[in-house]
């Protein structure tokens, strides 16, 4: 499994669009690796989590085939994670030639079916995404999508819908997809020991960095907790790559100083381009 993490940051992006914080001033001065966009991440090259706003700037700045992407799985509504503006150009017309795959599916919870829905609403008859599909799923009920077995999982986070975290498997790897997220619920844990779950890869929400954390999202001082705990039920082992990932300009750790906190909890940290391979 190849997972590239296209954006990295939290709502805001990192700098901030409006913001002249020490954070955003330094990160605009370094560029490089401190600049994030919002997140999403790619599977291979046919599988996407979340469609923000950010998805042309993803596809210029990486060279990926967005015509190849077959699967969307979005994790919940908030617009940093699903911005459906860009869907009514995926369609064989002059917005686009020659698409590798024919339809976009895309799959989330009922909020993120509502939120597609009024957007293709306010389009013109020549304007409808043709080329896309949405389908609700829910929590705890695997879906099976070509070669990839999908779970969604409740994630602790937007209290006016059920977001999902996803548990993702490719027919050969395990990847656990913790965004966004407070701490897991416990029937979370229960879910993936009772199942046998292992997991080759997790990717941890740590929006908070080197704030203390709590509510909707974790930081450095609560993905250990998480860590410890998934390895204490057998979902992680020594071979399991912990990343961390979807980070706020309020965290106050750069991208090097991130590397370093993180790297001495034993995680890898996430950048806008990273390729890890499992």
């Amino acid at each position: 499994m190849k997972i590239t993490y296209l954006g990295t940051a939290a709502a805001e992006g990192w700098p901030a669009m409006f913001c002249n914080c020490e954070y955003c001033k330094q990160a605009k001065a370094l560029g490089g690796k401190n600049i994030r966009t919002r997140s999403q991440t790619l599977i291979n090259d046919d599988f996407l989590i979340d469609f923000p706003a950010d998805t042309y700037n993803h596809m210029l700045k990486t060279g990926i085939d967005l015509s190849k992407v077959k699967y969307c799985f979005v994790t919940h509504s908030h617009i940093d994670h699903f911005e459906p503006t860009d869907l009514c150009m995926r369609f064989e017309s002059c917005y686009a030639h020659n698409m590798v795959e024919p339809v976009l599916n895309i799959y989330g919870n009922s909020a993120v079916l509502k939120r597609f829905e009024r957007f293709v609403g306010k389009l013109g008859e020549e304007e409808q995404p043709a080329a896309v599909t949405v389908t609700e799923i829910k929590a705890y009920e695997p879906i099976k999508v070509g070669r990839y077995t999908v779970t969604p999982l409740p994630a602790f986070h937007a209290p006016k819908e059920t977001p999902f975290v996803y548990l993702i498997n490719d027919g050969e790897k395990t990847l656990l997809y913790l965004h966004d997220t407070g701490l897991p619920f416990d029937e979370v844990y229960d879910y993936l020991e009772k199942n046998g779950v292992h997991a080759d890869m997790v990717s941890y929400d740590c929006t908070f960095v080197a704030l203390p954390s709590g509510g909707r999202h974790m930081g450095l001082d609560s993905v250990p907790t998480v860590k410890e705990r998934l390895s204490r039920i057998g979902v992680t082992d020594e071979s399991t790559v912990h990343a961390v990932n979807h980070f706020s300009h309020n965290g106050m750790l750069l991208h090097d100083e991130l590397c370093e906190k993180a790297g001495e909890l034993g995680f890898i940290t996430s950048y806008d381009g990273m390729v890890v391979e499992i």
